[in-house]
Formats: C-alpha cells, structure tokens, sequence
C-alpha cells in the first residue's frame, strides 16, 4: 500500500476521518471537568488526565486535515467551488484551532503555582486581540463552518446523502453545547454523533476502488499512465 499513491492516500485520508471524532469523543471523555461544578483547580488537582484530554482534541482537529483534503479530491463536477473554498477554510481553522488546545498545559502549571485569582488575571492577560482575532475566532469559526460545507459539498457531488452534512452540523451543535454548558451526556453525544457520520463516509473511502479514486474531472480514469478520452494537441485522443 505504502508503494501505490492512490491506495496510500485513500485509506489515510478515509482512516483519518474515522479517527478525528474518536479522538474528540475519548477527549472529552478524559476531560476531568464535572457537569454543575464550577472548579478553577480542577486542572490543577488532575494534570495527567487533562495532558491526555488535551493531546487527543489537539490530534482531533488535526486528523481531521487529510480527512477534509480527500473528501474535497472526490468532489467533482457538482460543488467543486464550493468545496474548494470550504477546504481552504477548514484546514487553516483546524491548523488553528489545534494549537489552542496548549493553553490546557499552561492552566495546569500556572494554577499549580500561583493563587487562583493571580492565575486567572495572567489567563486573561494573555488573550491579547491579536491571538483572539487571528488564532481563535479563525480557528473555532473555520473549523466548524469549513467542516460542515465541504460535508454540503460532498453531498452535493452526490457522494453521500444529505445525512452527512446535516448529521455533521447538528453533532458540532450538540458538541459546542455540551462543552459549552459542560452536560456531559451532550458533550459526549456530540462526538458519537460526528464520529458516526464522518465514520461511515471514512470507511467508504477506505472500500473504494482506486480507480474511483483516481478519477479525472471528467470521469474517465488513468490508464496506464494516460487519461482516456482527453484531446492530444494533434487533435486525436489520448
């Protein structure tokens, strides 16, 4: 597999989009925060627990990159704009959001060391403009919007149903909610909802032929090397 390009990126890119929402399931499940309780220590009293729940969001944002890639090479025809530029919005937001999961370390550390509301004031100090407006806001706004079109994309090239985009949509609702208001069974259900449907088209990569796979714009496959039925400058075919 490794020697075959298209084999090779297929199952990556297919694999990919069954492990991002896994990791953002078994994430949010180690996360050590409780439902109701209102705890500025709880990173503090649980640093290995938040380390391996940071780490699997930071991995769950960026598995999701060849995912959005390969999903955004299979649209053809139908929707290629708009995939496009939903790809460009997604991989730059999810390239950003995954470097804020870090901040989780530094919650650790900073509550480890100092007084609660010294630590705080120094959390709040360090949302400079700059890395709201550049690094959050592009990083949480790309991901989820990005993710959600080229899911529309994808269906719109009809290569899945309309199931996929709207499932993608209401599992980061769901998600956003229960992070949001720390409900665990929302927080937990919006990634089993996510990683359903990004699961089901990830292992349809995977089963795909390579041929499909390697398609040219206008259907007709490679063979051996050469495209079939595209024009050669002599005016014959290829």
């Amino acid at each position: 597999m490794f020697s075959n390009a298209n084999s090779f990126r297929r199952v990556a890119a297919g694999a990919s989009l069954v492990l991002a929402p896994l990791c953002l399931l078994l994430g949010m499940a180690v996360d050590p925060t409780r439902p109701g309780v209102d705890d500025p220590l709880v990173y503090a009293h649980n640093p290995a627990p938040v380390g391996v729940s940071a780490t699997l969001l930071h991995y769950a944002w960026v598995l999701w990159v060849p995912g959005v890639i390969g999903l955004v090479h299979l649209v053809r025809r139908k929707g290629v704009v708009l995939a496009h530029i939903a790809g460009v919005v997604a991989v730059l937001g999810l390239i950003n959001f995954s470097s804020l999961m870090i901040s989780d370390f530094f919650d650790i550390v900073l509550f480890q060391n100092l007084p609660v509301d010294q630590a705080e004031k120094l959390m709040q100090d360090a949302a400079q403009p700059a890395m709201i407006a550049a690094w959050q806001l592009p990083g949480m706004i790309g991901s989820f919007l990005g993710l959600v079109l080229v899911a529309v994309a994808y269906a719109r090239a009809g290569r899945a149903g309309w199931w996929f985009p709207a499932g993608v949509l209401a599992g980061i609702v769901i998600w956003l909610i229960g992070a949001g208001s720390w409900n665990l069974i929302l927080g937990l259900g919006g990634p089993v909802l996510l990683l359903l449907v990004f699961g089901i088209v990830g292992v349809s990569l995977i089963r795909m032929p390579d041929a499909e796979w390697s398609a040219v714009q206008d259907g007709s496959p490679l063979v051996d090397g050469k495209r079939s039925g595209v024009a050669s400058p002599a005016g014959g075919s290829l």
